[in-house]
């Protein structure tokens, strides 16, 4: 089977998961073709190098033979597939502007899948991605499916029913994006399974036995976050919960990972509240560096938060399961899918979001290096239970290789298709 993967952006530093998925895939012995919507430059993972898969980027416009080729093949199924993207867009700004812009690129697109002879189209999200894949599997007949991770479930849900819909499968992240999808948008003919995003539990063992053995060191407690600086992540509050320990009397040093548009208003942050350099910024990193940080610190904190503006927020974060995996405590928010993962105070703590004195207080239990050594092997344990990488991507292989579901009765090709 030849898969052929729709993504927004690549290669994308945020998204590893992604990275990590093809990867794996490639390891399973599944060969991967990938289409992106956006070119991404700067700094990017080793990882990207060692993809075999080749990468077709498409034209903005798509080229004005390839329109005419499907308008004379199938002008029914072009024009009301065009009818379709647009009408059902309409609510979206957001994603009627991407229907408009990315149509000539999903055109190109399905003309190349159908070029490179691939079997199975599967996007990340379920925005400008799936919307690319719906267009090439009603201009082509290959199949696909799309997986669901957070702002394009909670966020954007415009035409969300159509893709489901049409798709062969619709993956989810979480039971949380799983019970909600069918409640908002409920996918009649595709099947809806839940496939946790994952990591390569062993690439983190030497830094989990490393920890079982560590001796309490009596310096101050290291704190490390490791996402993109956006609102959802909450980094602000942890912050704040820094500069409340720090006034009772608690000694500590807290590094920030990751790049974003927060970066300016954090570091103001830190510097209105002298808490440099005992926190800082670090900007954003690659796989390595992201190890190199999970080595330095003794807890992982993630307080992240609901987007009251948006609705947007986490899925699971896949930063939370990398420290767990390295056997390193970890303080989340009780939101979203977060408790699939933590589940449970023998595995974690988890606070309100947005709650920066109950946030301070779960750290200050962390100074406590038997309680973190404890903490850090359960965590170790559930990543290895159900968040491990070759595992969750040999069930999704699994899932393109079932029998399609029967198809349902032909659609029109006008706007209600």
């Amino acid at each position: 089977m030849t898969l052929g993967y729709v993504l927004s952006r690549y290669p994308l530093l945020s998204e590893t998961f992604i990275l990590r998925e093809m990867w794996e895939l490639e390891r399973q012995g599944q060969k991967l073709r990938v289409y992106p919507l956006r070119r991404v430059r700067g700094k990017r993972h080793a990882r990207v190098a060692a993809l075999r898969a080749p990468v077709w980027w498409a034209p903005w416009l798509g080229p004005l033979g390839c329109h005419l080729r499907w308008l004379r093949r199938r002008p029914g199924r072009y024009l009301g597939t065009l009818a379709a993207v647009l009408w059902h867009n309409r609510g979206d700004a957001k994603l009627w502007a991407g229907a408009v812009a990315y149509w000539g690129k999903a055109v190109a697109i399905a003309e190349r899948l159908q070029r490179d002879r691939v079997d199975q189209i599967h996007a990340h999200y379920a925005t400008h991605p799936a919307l690319v894949a719906y267009v090439a599997h009603r201009l082509t007949g290959i199949p696909y499916s799309f997986t669901v991770h957070a702002h394009d479930l909670y966020c954007h849900r415009a035409m969300l029913g159509q893709k489901s819909r049409r798709a062969r499968v619709v993956v989810c992240i979480s039971r949380f994006n799983r019970d909600l999808l069918q409640a908002v948008a409920p996918p009649p003919r595709a099947a809806v399974a839940v496939v946790h995003c994952g990591v390569e539990c062993a690439a983190y063992g030497a830094l989990a036995a490393a920890r079982r053995t560590e001796a309490a060191d009596g310096g101050p407690l290291r704190l490390l976050a490791v996402g993109s600086l956006q609102p959802y992540k909450g980094h602000r509050h942890l912050i704040a919960a820094c500069a409340e320990l720090r006034r009772g009397g608690v000694a500590l040093q807290c590094r920030i990972v990751g790049g974003g548009e927060l970066f300016p208003a954090l570091a103001r942050q830190i510097a209105r509240l002298q808490l440099a350099p005992q926190v800082r910024l670090d900007g954003p990193a690659t796989e390595e560096e992201v190890r190199a940080a999970l080595a330095w610190a003794q807890v992982f904190v993630l307080p992240s938060v609901v987007v009251a503006r948006t609705g947007k927020m986490e899925g699971i974060p896949v930063a939370l399961m990398e420290a767990m995996a390295a056997g390193l405590p970890v303080v989340a928010s009780r939101l979203s899918g977060i408790p699939e993962l933590v589940d449970g105070e023998a595995v974690g703590l988890l606070v309100p979001p947005a709650d920066v004195a109950a946030l301070a207080l779960a750290l200050l239990q962390l100074r406590d290096p038997e309680l973190r050594r404890r903490l850090g092997q359960a965590a170790r344990r559930r990543v290895e239970a159900e968040f491990d990488l070759s595992a969750n991507v040999a069930r999704l292989a699994r899932l393109w290789a079932a029998p399609a579901p029967s198809p349902t009765p032909a659609a029109t090709e006008g706007v209600a298709a």
